[in-house]
């Protein structure tokens, strides 16, 4: 039980190691599995895998998904076909009771790894083709669990006091997948320590566009504000395009808010 388990899951759900070791253990007399039998047997499987497995465990895991550019769902199915796939092999051998304590005891550890993989698991639901003008910045994610990107100003730039729509240039250009669009909204220590406001609330952009991403801001206070070439100034949102196909109807179907709005259900 040295071994590295990495190759336990893969997109090919690869279980044999653990099959091998499910025949191991049937093959182990009833009468030896006393209750302390029991514990050392799982002692002496589960000790063995240190921290250090563990994490290589994890890493070549995560690895393997980011190999076959699985999505976060994919992976997530994959690992859940894997332990239906164990669980089933272990039911189909009818195991007694000590044996099933045993199975129990020890793929425990196996699930945890499996587990830990999907969580540190960071998939991209597109790759977004980026095209960057002269001072640019690729935009990024400042943490892996970040809904929106950040994007940086191109160059330098005066926001004038009680100005409006002033263009903050990127440099940024991407091509969204069809059926694909991105918002791009201030970011929120902008609107909690400055008072710089999107002049469009939020900007729109759809997937044939090709231009720069401009920011449009609003300067509200007495004060000029400057922006350095490299600042974060907003935060992109990627996100699928849905569409709806109207249906005219003469009534609407009833439900409990009716047509109560704007402050109907309180202050």
């Amino acid at each position: 039980m040295e071994n590295n388990f990495a190759d336990i899951i893969s997109s090919d759900t690869n279980l044999q190691p653990l099959m091998d070791v499910i025949e191991q253990i049937m093959g182990i007399p009833e009468e030896n599995l006393t209750e302390e039998n029991i514990d050392i047997i799982a002692g002496m499987i589960t000790g063995a895998f240190t921290d250090k497995i563990r994490n290589e465990s994890v890493n070549e895991m995560v690895k393997n998904f980011e190999d076959e550019n699985l999505s976060r769902a994919a992976a997530r199915e994959n690992v859940e076909a894997s332990k239906l796939a164990i669980d089933e092999a272990i039911n189909e051998l009818k195991p007694s009771a000590n044996k099933r304590r045993l199975f129990d005891e020890i793929f425990s550890i196996f699930y945890n790894i499996f587990d830990a993989a999907l969580e540190r698991y960071h998939n991209y639901n597109i790759v977004l083709p980026i095209k960057l003008d002269e001072g640019a910045t690729v935009p990024t994610y400042a943490h892996e669990t970040d809904a929106c990107a950040d994007l940086y100003a191109a160059e330098n730039i005066t926001l004038p006091a009680h100005s409006f729509s002033n263009m903050v240039k990127t440099g940024v250009h991407i091509a969204l997948p069809e059926g694909w669009m991105a918002m791009i909204f201030p970011r929120s220590s902008i609107g909690a320590k400055t008072q710089n406001r999107l002049s469009n609330s939020v900007g729109i952009i759809d997937s044939e566009y090709r231009g720069q991403l401009g920011v449009l801001y609003d300067n509200l206070s007495d004060s000029d504000y400057e922006i350095k070439a490299g600042d974060r100034v907003a935060q992109m949102l990627v996100m699928p395009s849905y569409k709806f196909k109207a249906d005219v109807v003469d009534i609407l179907p009833a439900s409990e808010r009716g047509e109560g709005g704007f402050g109907s259900t309180g202050k």
